[in-house]
């Protein structure tokens, strides 16, 4: 389970907050696909944002087990 944060260039700040989905461990994926960072949701929807304008990725799980 994460979270992920992407700065962007321009000082903007686009947050994916992990939501959950019942029936199973769904979670925000975060990959890359050539010049895009690629953000799949819970369901499999998918926001692509071009590297160009991003200054900075940050991804955090949920939790975390001690």
């Amino acid at each position: 389970m994460s979270n992920i944060t992407i700065t962007m260039k321009d000082g903007s700040v686009r947050e994916f907050e992990h939501e959950g989905r019942g029936g199973g461990s769904y979670t925000k994926r975060l990959s890359f696909d050539g010049a895009f960072a690629v953000v799949t949701d819970e369901w499999d929807n998918r926001t692509a944002i071009p590297a160009a304008d991003i200054a900075l990725i940050e991804e955090r799980p949920e939790r975390t087990a001690w």
